[in-house]
């Protein structure tokens, strides 16, 4: 039987429902496919997650404060680290009016506190929060103050304050 003769026997509505039927016949083949597909990507992921789980609980482990303090900077390269600061500032273009800085030492340990004021966009700000804080590990920040001028301002004033945190020298 050729597709003509098919076609004038079933007609317009025949033919769309025969389509329609071989359509739904691909897709339960492929919904199957897909379903087990799902179900070994499922199993892989509870297999990594399970397998993730020992690392974590390793690294969670208390250490004691002489490894953790080992691994902040030393205090040779505060000046270095506080200049990397305020020049991705620049580099993102932020306007910053001044910065204030203090410098607190205790225990083998040291804090240089930075209070930034800066003007941007609230993208330029996010930008360099994220960017500062990846960028050096032993930064933290501890508060951060946001103000726009006027509702239809673009640019927001943004005060920071970051804590540069180091080995203090013996």
């Amino acid at each position: 039987m050729n597709l003509r003769l098919l076609s004038k026997k079933l007609g317009a509505p025949g033919f769309a429902g025969l389509a329609a039927l071989l359509l739904a016949a691909i897709a339960l083949v492929l919904g199957q496919h897909w379903d087990a597909q799902a179900t070994a990507l499922q199993a892989e992921a509870r297999a990594l997650r399970a397998k993730a789980r020992p690392t974590a609980a390793a690294t969670a482990m208390p250490v004691s404060v002489q490894q953790w303090q080992a691994t902040l900077p030393a205090s040779a390269q505060r000046q270095q680290r506080l200049a990397d600061l305020l020049e991705m500032s620049i580099r993102l273009d932020l306007n910053s009016a001044r910065t204030e800085h203090r410098l607190a030492t205790s225990e083998g340990l040291e804090r240089l506190r930075v209070t930034m004021p800066v003007t941007g966009s609230y993208a330029q700000v996010r930008r360099f929060i994220g960017a500062a804080l990846e960028h050096d590990p032993a930064l933290s920040l501890d508060s951060i103050k946001l103000r726009r001028l006027s509702p239809m301002s673009a640019e927001v004033d943004a005060e920071l304050q970051w804590s540069l945190h180091g080995r203090s020298a013996p």
